[in-house]
């Protein structure tokens, strides 16, 4: 008997807890931010991105120099070093894989064609 009590006793507690586990949880974001939405004007967005490419679009590079002490990057038939400027995009840095920009918070990548 008293083991018939236990086992009836052990369906219920595994029975409770399965239940428990496995229960319909609905999630409501009332009152949050949608993650998916952006906040940033579509206009700036758009103005940004066409002086960026335009600008970028004026940049050859030619060749790199990235052996020695001081790399150097050839873009429109100059030279260039890190931290000088070109068209107002800064040069952080050049690499066997091309010279790294920066324009306004964002950096880029130019490549060699």
């Amino acid at each position: 008997m008293k083991r018939k009590i236990n086992l009836i006793l052990l369906f219920l507690v595994l029975f409770i807890g399965i239940s428990t586990v496995y229960a319909e949880f609905t999630y409501t974001g009332n009152g949050l931010r949608d993650p998916f939405k952006s906040y940033l004007p579509k206009t700036e967005i758009g103005k940004t991105q066409a002086a960026i490419s335009q600008k970028l679009g004026k940049l050859h590079l030619t060749g790199v120099i990235w052996g020695g002490n001081l790399p150097l990057a050839i873009i429109n038939d100059k030279v260039y070093r890190v931290g000088e400027s070109i068209l107002g995009i800064k040069i952080i840095e050049i690499n066997k894989t091309g010279v790294l920009l920066q324009y306004k918070e964002e950096t880029y990548i130019l490549k060699p064609k």
